[in-house]
């Protein structure tokens, strides 16, 4: 389960939309913190490009990881975003997983609070901008 978790987080962190888009069953749902779920792979690769197209970059530190059985996963990190600025924002996140029998995932469920992302990423954009003389 460990190295299929780390190829998986490797396309994430690398924000490589259809190599993430690769490890979801056709009919598979997202949820990603308060949003509604995303249904399908038109709706993730809808919800990950947005998302990604904010920040700069990701990675996770992993806390805990732990297989409740064959299919489903429990994982802890925190996870630093980089924003388009520069800033690294740390975010506590845990993450469900649950894989069908062809080991693609049916249901990710990343339970985080994203808005000291989003405000970081807004306080960059309403800086004052210095002007070149």
């Amino acid at each position: 389960m460990s190295d299929w978790i780390d190829a998986f987080y490797a396309d994430v962190e690398g924000m490589r939309l259809h190599e993430t888009l690769d490890h979801f069953a056709p009919d598979e749902e997202l949820v990603f913190a308060n949003n509604p779920p995303a249904i399908g792979h038109a709706a993730i690769s809808e919800l990950l490009t947005g998302f990604w197209s904010a920040i700069a970059g990701m990675r996770h530190d992993w806390r805990h990881r732990w297989t409740v059985d064959e299919g489903t996963s429990v994982l802890e990190a925190r996870v630093h975003y980089t924003t388009p600025g520069g800033a690294e924002v740390v975010v506590p996140c845990v993450t469900i997983i649950d894989r069908g029998p062809s080991g693609l995932i049916n249901s990710l469920r990343l339970h985080l609070d994203a808005a000291p992302v989003f405000a970081a990423i807004g306080a960059e954009s309403n800086a004052p901008r210095e002007v070149a003389r």
